[in-house]
């Protein structure tokens, strides 16, 4: 459950996004750059140098990584995830309407809950699991 609380900050928000690019290999001068990365709805997933442009939407949880300099991140991710909302809107944060960005702060709720719902489901089943197993040997 751990990791599940680590990423329930506030990702709807863009600065929130922007703070997880710590080593993001792009300078400001490329086009996927950092800022234009969290605009786009992405944050940054790196766990180290293998995937250090690995970026995830806060709102539909695509996964997408093997960036290059010239990448277009709003292009990007409509590509690979048109049926996500924020894509749909295709605006930034700053550019949202007050029931727009309602809109999207509530199928995040919506997402997250859903999320760590499965988390708790995963891990009791394993901990079942575990006790059958023990039921098992000392039969």
């Amino acid at each position: 459950m751990g990791k599940a609380i680590l990423e329930s900050r506030s990702l709807f928000l863009v600065e929130e996004r922007i703070k997880t690019f710590k080593n993001w290999p792009f300078s400001d001068k490329n086009k996927c750059n950092v800022r234009n990365m969290a605009d786009a709805g992405f944050y940054s997933v790196a766990t180290g140098d293998d995937d250090a442009d690995a970026a995830k939407c806060f709102l539909c949880g695509k996964e997408l990584d093997g960036w290059e300099a010239h990448d277009d991140p709003w292009a990007e991710h409509k590509s690979h995830a048109m049926q996500c909302a924020f894509v749909q809107l295709g605006k930034k944060e700053d550019d949202l309407l007050l029931s727009e960005f309602l809109s999207v702060i509530k199928q995040y709720m919506i997402n997250e809950t859903k999320r760590i719902a499965e988390v708790a489901k995963d891990q009791v089943d394993e901990k079942a699991k575990s006790v059958r197993r023990r039921c098992l040997v000392r039969k």
